[in-house]
């Protein structure tokens, strides 16, 4: 099994960028501006969405595919908050409702946390950490081809 392939960035970095072998690697998705809240959203899933889903676009993060996985992000959000609220219900709270669980009896908050490392694992992907940030590349913007010095000196090593 062989390396990764280098990404089209790097080829261009290095000066061995070629159109023949590297312009049509990869998908050339457009970024969009807005994506609404899918129907299927209510209560604090809805919230969350509200407040992270647009930011993500404005930040040229989301494109039509993410959509569905997005949906499928909050919707865990939204599962996992309603499952931490039927343990904080239990008369005495959650440490009670742990205390009362007996062995074969289904642990919501086992459930929640589920739930909502699903939900951060898909948001990792979007870059909802100063660490994945750095590591996620968002859309580049294609470059006008002008011969500068700057870019000449750069390109030539």
């Amino acid at each position: 099994m062989g390396r990764p392939p280098k990404p089209v960035e790097q080829h261009k970095q290095d000066g061995t960028f070629q159109k023949c072998r590297h312009e049509d690697r990869g998908t050339q998705l457009e970024p969009i501006e807005t994506l609404p809240c899918p129907a299927s959203l209510t209560g604090e899933a809805l919230e969350k969405w509200e407040e992270i889903v647009p930011n993500l676009c404005k930040a040229d993060l989301v494109t039509e595919t993410d959509a569905p996985v997005l949906e499928h992000a909050f919707h865990c959000y939204g599962l996992a908050r309603n499952l931490r609220k039927i343990a904080a219900a239990y008369p005495g709270g959650e440490a009670k409702y742990i205390e009362s669980l007996d062995r074969m009896k289904k642990d919501v908050l086992f459930e929640s946390l589920r739930y909502m490392q699903e939900f951060e694992k898909i948001m990792y992907k979007f870059g909802m950490t100063p660490v994945e940030r750095a590591r996620i590349k968002g859309t580049v913007k294609p470059e006008e081809d002008e011969d500068s010095a700057v870019k000449n000196i750069i390109g030539n090593g």
